[in-house]
């Protein structure tokens, strides 16, 4: 009879614990990007023009999509969340979670 699996496992298991540490000091090295300055009037009518250009292009690619479509209720605002994001990092805003 051959070996068992949770040999195997055990040491792959064992390796992960040694890795994670190494992993979370990685992970929290990085600096998060600087917050827009949202009280300047350019930030605020960027926001406002990514907004109406990420509905609309939200909505054409909703529409374009059979499964979006399908779900369009659902979809519909989180493709609008995601094309206004797309719309401020392309002027040079950082989004924050």
């Amino acid at each position: 009879m051959g070996p068992s699996y949770t040999v195997r496992m055990s040491g792959r298991v064992a390796r992960l614990l040694l890795m994670g540490p190494l992993l979370v000091v990685a992970a929290c090295g990085d600096a998060p990007p600087n917050p827009a300055d949202t009280a300047r009037p350019t930030y605020a009518a960027d926001l406002a023009a990514c907004q109406t250009a990420g509905d609309k292009e939200a909505h054409r690619l909703v529409m374009s999509r059979g499964g979006l479509f399908l779900t369009y209720p659902i979809s519909l605002p989180l493709e609008e969340l995601r094309q206004t994001r797309k719309c401020m990092a392309g002027k040079g805003y950082a989004a924050s979670r």
